[in-house]
């Protein structure tokens, strides 16, 4: 509902809003570092939007080209298809995201010129038991674009997890990505991306509450990407080279490299 031009009431399933407005602040090719491939190991910044249901506001013209979006996820937990108004222990929930949590995130852009600002928050309160870890995510990005060329820095915090961590186990994230892109014609664009994840968690011998907090070595990404645009068809290659990966949900280990290559080929309809 849009009472303004400036100002809209929203409801929305998976839909990018709030602070998911600045999850990637700096410019790309094709997708952003952590769907290049999948197989990096980055993390990126946490939403409450990406498929479930939420409710908020934007506001445009905060600003030079300016927005503002601010949503709020009651149920955050409950998944798509096992949704409840209930209390947590009537709502009969297993698995993967059963946790009971609420949050909200809030997400502003603005485009003072060549510039692009991006920033976003989001909080998130887990009520499964008194040692629930609460989630916190910042990001801050920068993005200056100047025909033919685009260059970026975002840096992302993260403290807990969508997921449900206990005090005593979980992660703490520090994600800086810089990115650059230069359309070298009308069909051909490239795109290079180096990511630094720092990361502290419990230990991978003792991945389990109340196991020692640790630092990885930091995971390290290069990233190269080039598309070539036929029009309806877009013919894409990507190269990842990740160092230090992590194992599962724990600190990255030294050694665990990985190379991967990608052909990608879009057809719009």
């Amino acid at each position: 509902m849009s009472p303004s031009p400036m100002f809209s009431l929203i409801y929305t399933y998976d839909g990018v809003y709030g602070g998911e407005i600045a999850r990637t602040a700096v410019p790309v090719i094709t997708e952003r570092p952590v769907d290049l491939t999948g197989n990096s190991r980055l993390a990126e910044f946490i939403d409450v939007t990406s498929g479930s249901h939420a409710v908020g506001f934007d506001v445009n013209e905060v600003g030079p080209k300016g927005r503002l979006s601010v949503f709020y996820n009651p149920n955050l937990a409950s998944m798509p298809d096992n949704s409840s108004d209930r209390s947590y222990s009537g709502t009969g929930q297993t698995g993967y995201g059963a946790e009971p949590a609420s949050g909200y995130s809030i997400g502003y852009s603005v485009n003072p010129g060549p510039v692009t600002l991006r920033a976003g928050i989001t909080k998130i309160d887990h009520k499964a038991n008194s040692t629930a870890k609460d989630a916190t995510s910042k990001t801050l990005g920068v993005t200056f674009a100047q025909a033919p060329f685009a260059i970026g820095a975002q840096r992302t915090q993260n403290e807990g997890g969508k997921s449900l961590y206990t005090n005593l186990n979980f992660l703490e994230d520090t994600v800086d990505t810089f990115a650059a892109t230069f359309a070298a014609s009308k069909e051909v664009s490239v795109g290079v991306m180096y990511s630094e994840l720092e990361r502290k968690g419990p230990g991978i011998a003792a991945n389990s509450a109340g196991a020692p907090i640790v630092k990885g070595p930091d995971l390290k990404v290069v990233q190269l990407t080039v598309a070539y645009n036929l029009g309806p068809v877009v013919i894409s290659g990507a190269y990842e080279d990740a160092k230090n990966r992590a194992v599962a949900n724990a600190p990255t280990v030294s050694g665990n490299d990985s190379q991967t290559a990608k052909l990608k080929v879009k057809a719009n309809f």
